[in-house]
Parts: structure tokens; C-alpha cells; sequence
């Protein structure tokens, strides 16, 4: 799936619970991580949670210090999860 002009880098489905992961590089050494499933905070209502990382020297690390968000942001819809996906790519 494609989050606007976004498409993922790598996207998997867990095949016992359906949970969706969608990961997103940027140029910048940022990435992404796009959540959907029942254990996660969009729960139920089939929303998505994001993640911001940044690239370590050989693995990728929580991003807590961005001017996004310093936590995992849950409880969004796709177009939300588009604005998102901008705003990082132009960190």
C-alpha cells in the first residue's frame, strides 16, 4: 500500500494476526516504521501507529529527538500517516 507519493521500502503481514508492517527510507538516514494490527495502539479501529528511527552504523535506533514527535504517534488514518511521512522526509 502507498501512503500518498510514499511507497515502502519493505512491507510485511503477520501471517497469525494480520498485523501490517510498512517501512519507509529517506535520504536523510531516517526511516519510518508503519504499524497496523490489533496489538498495537490503533487496536480495533484498524488505524496506524508510526515510529521514527535513524540509521546507526550498522542497525536502525528509535529517533526520539525529532522535531516530529519525541514517542511513537498511534490512533492515525492514512492521510494522517501521509502528512507524517512528508514531514520526516524533509528532516
Amino acid at each position: 500500500m502507498k501512503f500518498g507519493r510514499f511507497k515502502p521500502y519493505s512491507y510485511y503481514k503477520d501471517s497469525l494476526d494480520g498485523t501490517e508492517r510498512y517501512e519507509f527510507h529517506f535520504r536523510n538516514g531516517c526511516m519510518a516504521r508503519v504499524i497496523r494490527g490489533s496489538y498495537r495502539y490503533d487496536g480495533p479501529e484498524n488505524l496506524y501507529e508510526l515510529t521514527v528511527l535513524k540509521k546507526r552504523s550498522d542497525y536502525w535506533e528509535l529517533y526520539y529527538r525529532t522535531p516530529i514527535t519525541d514517542d511513537v504517534l498511534g490512533w492515525m488514518a492514512a492521510r494522517t500517516i501521509m502528512k507524517y511521512l512528508e514531514a520526516i522526509s524533509r528532516i
